[in-house]
């Protein structure tokens, strides 16, 4: 049977017959080097993730060494005692003092206006949402306020703890956060801007 096949023909058989186990051992190979890979591909996401949380974490950490030593009253203390508008004040304080002031009801009232609560910050605390780590609480100015630019750099300072201009920050600031801040251009005097402010910020105090 065997004496019929040519022989180039059994040469070609024999080299099938010895090349199927070799490719057979290489596609095993491969697939053994194809999951290899997955495996390095798997560990090397594990690890970045690893590197990514502990990074997450020692910021964490970070930001509540910062503020630890928060002030609780700290926007009673610190934005709530703030009056705007100063040269208008002096201004107008000027114009009342003055012997030939006429008493002038809307002076006397505009004056008032800007000593007293009128034009003062003042917020309404909204529900404290406790968490594991922190607690929130939404401040919500009760009324707009007038203001210069001179007055958003000095609050801005004690928002966000960084010197603006002149104006520094305060200490023991808790994480106060700008959910909202409008401004509408009111009026000039004296080639000073005034706008009308409306806020509204977040107060995280970690426990």
């Amino acid at each position: 049977m065997f004496s019929s096949i040519p022989f180039s023909r059994t040469i070609l058989y024999a080299m099938l017959f010895f090349l199927i186990p070799i490719v057979f051992v290489g596609m095993k190979i491969f697939s053994g080097i194809h999951g290899i890979n997955q495996i390095s591909d798997k560990i090397e996401h594990v690890q970045l993730v690893a590197l990514q949380q502990e990074k997450k974490q020692a910021s964490n950490i970070t930001v509540i060494n910062h503020f630890k030593e928060a002030d609780h009253f700290y926007i009673d203390k610190n934005l709530e005692v703030l009056t705007f508008l100063e040269p208008e004040i002096e201004a107008l304080q000027k114009i009342v003092q003055h012997k030939n002031f006429t008493d002038d009801e809307v002076i006397k009232k505009r004056l008032e206006v800007l000593t007293g609560t009128g034009n003062a910050l003042r917020f309404s605390e909204g529900a404290i949402q406790t968490h594991p780590q922190f607690q929130e609480t939404t401040e919500t100015l009760i009324h707009p306020v007038e203001v210069n630019l001179h007055d958003i750099q000095k609050m801005l300072a004690l928002i966000e703890g960084i010197q603006i201009g002149s104006f520094m920050p305060a200490p023991n600031r808790p994480q106060l956060i700008i959910l909202d801040f409008k401004l509408e251009k009111k009026k000039a005097l004296d080639k000073n801007e005034v706008f009308l402010l409306n806020m509204k910020l977040l107060k995280r105090e970690f426990l």
